[in-house]
């Protein structure tokens, strides 16, 4: 909870969800409401503005927490603190790895986005069907392209396809259901004890319940895909840090599918089917709590989610032993968006020490390197890292032989792979090297 990539992430998730859910809000929702109850102007011109407001916030937040993203990123891949960051190696981060292609896919998309909004959130309303689906379908792009920044890249054969697609659908469904909750909130406080006021909050919670339904099924599939390939197995589930976050957030979910069927089923007939305007008030009220529960609950869920990123999916937690560590060993097992390493010292204390690696990509499979580099810094000031180039052996490990380790204490291990003429990955990770 002490590394600032784990808020930086969490902040720009949740922008990147408002961004899409009140376009798809505006698009699916809101318009159709205010445009079948054209006497009431005044509110019409309410609901754009605050939704515009939300828009522009929320689009400029996604665009200044990428940059913060990107370096953070680059930092650990590389192993130079932010200080010691240059132009090359960001570039190198940016163009050569899968996370960097697609933060520059997403800056562009925000980008486009930004230049619609100008026509898209005007106070008129939006009419043009080209630039609604045009603005829809970047909206998607932008929550859903955050799969491939995260676990569901690497996979191989039938699996490369379901997972990544999967886990696009249910960015895209988590935006439309939990991403339009404050615009939802937002617009039933808007509504007035009018009759035309009432008529638009009658439709936007009618449209809403069917939009709603629809998010939820999909995350209920989605999710199901996603925990097979990511959990694996009920002892994962329960017995590593990630499967028991994933409980939690299940958990969550649940309570908001929980006040999401209150709404559907009780509240929304009250306010739709109701003839009597005071009891149609009520029922407005108690949804737009409801919302604003469901909201803050859906944000606890959005920070959940950044923490899972940045963690080993607990299907892999078998590689975090593999094999057996000897017990003088210094171990270290690195996960990050591109691969993973475990890294073994052997012995782990200050003298001559061999160095086992083993790679694997995200997705868990062996991963074929060129060239694989290790560099080994004490954390203390003054002290000389070494740098020494590894060999494979037939088993596809590679060893890094005789390293003369001079003191003991907090050291970071840093692994780096040349996959091909123009991309690599770099892991690094503290270790602890003993006295001996």
């Amino acid at each position: 909870m002490d590394n600032p990539l784990f808020y930086v992430r969490a902040l720009h998730f949740a922008a990147t969800v408002s961004v899409a859910g009140v376009v798809f809000f505006i698009v699916g929702i809101s318009e159709p409401a205010l445009r079948s109850a054209a006497d009431d102007m005044r509110g019409a011109l309410v609901v754009r503005s605050r939704l515009a407001w939300i828009a522009w916030i929320s689009l400029v937040v996604v665009l200044l927490s990428g940059v913060p993203w990107l370096v953070l990123t680059a930092e650990s891949m590389s192993g130079q603190p932010l200080g010691a960051l240059s132009h090359g190696v960001l570039w190198i981060v940016l163009s050569q790895t899968d996370f960097g292609n697609n933060w520059l896919l997403r800056f562009v998309v925000a980008c486009l986005l930004g230049g619609l909004f100008v026509h898209f959130l005007s106070a008129k309303g939006v009419t043009s069907l080209w630039l609604k689906t045009a603005t829809v379908l970047l909206a998607a792009t932008l929550v859903g392209t955050f799969a491939f920044a995260g676990h569901a890249i690497g996979g191989e054969g039938v699996e490369g396809i379901i997972h990544p697609s999967a886990d696009v659908l249910h960015l895209i469904a988590a935006a439309a259901w939990v991403g339009a909750l404050v615009p939802l909130a937002l617009l039933l406080a808007t509504a007035g004890a009018d009759a035309a006021s009432l008529a638009i909050a009658r439709i936007a919670t009618r449209r809403f319940s069917t939009l709603g339904i629809i998010s939820v099924a999909t995350l209920l599939l989605t999710g199901i895909v996603n925990s097979w390939y990511l959990v694996g197995s009920v002892s994962a589930l329960t017995a590593t840090v990630y499967g028991q976050l994933l409980l939690f957030k299940l958990a969550l979910f649940a309570v908001m599918v929980g006040i999401a069927a209150v709404n559907w089923s009780i509240l929304t007939p009250r306010l739709v089917q109701n003839a009597d305007v005071t009891g149609a008030q009520r029922a407005r009220r108690q949804l737009r709590r409801n919302t604003a529960i469901e909201a803050a609950t859906g944000t606890v869920i959005i920070v959940i989610v950044a923490v899972l990123g940045t963690l080993p999916p607990a299907s892999h937690a078998h590689h975090e032993a593999s094999g057996a560590i000897p017990a003088d060993a210094s171990f270290q097992h690195i996960h990050t968006e591109d691969g993973m390493a475990d890294v073994t010292i052997e012995p782990g204390h200050v003298g001559i020490a061999n160095v086992t690696i083993h790679l694997w990509d995200a997705d868990g499979n062996k991963l074929d390197a060129r060239q694989v580099t290790l560099t080994l810094s004490p954390q203390s000031a003054g002290a000389q890292s070494i740098t020494r180039p590894a060999l494979q052996d037939a088993d596809g490990l590679w060893h890094v032989e005789r390293l003369k380790l001079l003191q003991p204490g907090d050291w970071t291990v840093t692994v780096n792979a040349m996959l091909g003429p123009d991309k690599r990955i770099v892991l690094t990770a503290p270790i602890v090297i003993d006295a001996k």
